[in-house]
């Protein structure tokens, strides 16, 4: 009996196997009749003009320069982005480059804070780049853009163009939306974040205000810290700080945050801004010092601050003294 009952569980099974396929779908094909999956990546990821910026880039500053000509003018907003080309530390940017500033919408700029000097930065502009494009005497399509979809065209300087750290070596085009200058340095990291996606942890201001920024602090290097351990001290206890400069009828208004390693951190940078603040000698700048607002909660510290609209333009003017 028992032999029985296993021959029909046998037969059961079989009958089951046998009809899966006429329930689930068809037969198996050989391999010759399989549809093929075309090469390549099945989704294309959209690159974000932000997701440019490399993490090893501890300082980023957004621009709103869209808001800051409605605020401010439109002559203010060319002067100060015709400062900015002056004070480039490139050669000379070509008329596409000079092109792509006046067309900018909002430009993030990160640098490295311990080569500052030395020129490590990307600087990303992001607004109506349609027909921009650079000379093809100084620039080439570079390989690299080989392996990125959604419309991402890569440019390096061609031949021995690059003469110094801070030279634009590599240029970066999302289609008709943001351009990308990259120094000879971060060449290698923003060639990395194009094939694998944004970093993490980078720098992301937030997309407020005129002017925002977001720092992540790092230690400062060991022979800086011998020579002035009370500012290693200070640099060593903060995390990060973030910043809003935002205008209004009165002015412009400052909030940031700094973010301690832990309270104790977070008091020593709270001190300090109101040493600062309270020693102040010159009497003109006095009552300006006292709009300072300075408090601590657990390891943040938050800053608010006004800088009167007279001030503001003083700034802005060319001419003005220091």
């Amino acid at each position: 009996m028992r032999a029985a009952r296993d021959a029909r569980a046998a037969a059961a099974a079989t009958l089951i196997a046998l009809a899966l396929p006429a329930c689930g779908g068809a037969a198996p094909q050989p391999e010759a009749q399989r549809a093929r999956i075309p090469d390549g990546p099945r989704v294309v990821r959209r690159i974000e003009p932000a997701d440019l910026l490399p993490a090893d880039l501890d300082l980023v500053v957004r621009v709103d320069v869209a808001r800051m000509r409605a605020g401010l003018g439109q002559a203010a907003a060319d002067e100060l982005a015709r400062r900015a080309l002056d004070e480039a530390p490139d050669e000379a940017p070509d008329e596409a480059l000079e092109s792509a500033l006046r067309r900018a919408d909002v430009v993030w700029l990160g640098l490295r804070l311990a080569d500052l000097e030395a020129g490590d930065r990307v600087v990303v502009l992001e607004g109506r780049m349609a027909g921009l494009a650079p000379d093809p005497d100084r620039w080439a399509p570079s390989p690299v853009a080989q392996g990125v979809q959604g419309g991402v065209a890569v440019f390096d300087r061609r031949g021995d163009g690059v003469a110094a750290r801070a030279d634009t070596a590599r240029i970066v085009a999302l289609g008709d939306r943001a351009v990308a200058l990259v120094s000879a340095a971060e060449v290698s990291s923003v060639a990395r974040v194009l094939r694998d996606g944004p970093d993490e942890r980078r720098g992301d201001p937030a997309a407020e205000g005129l002017v925002s920024l977001d720092l992540r602090a790092r230690r400062l290097p060991a022979s800086l810290a011998r020579r002035f351990p009370s500012a290693s001290a200070l640099v060593a206890g903060v995390e990060r700080v973030r910043a809003v400069a935002s205008l209004t009828d009165e002015g412009v208004r400052l909030d940031a945050e700094i973010v301690g390693v832990d309270p104790a951190g977070a008091g020593r940078a709270r001190r300090f801004l109101e040493v600062l603040r309270d020693n102040v000698e010159d009497v003109r700048y006095a009552d300006l010092m006292k709009a300072l607002s300075i408090e601590q909660v657990e390891r943040t510290v938050r800053l608010r601050w006004l800088l009167p609209a007279p001030l503001v333009l003083a700034l802005l003017s060319r001419g003005s003294p220091g």
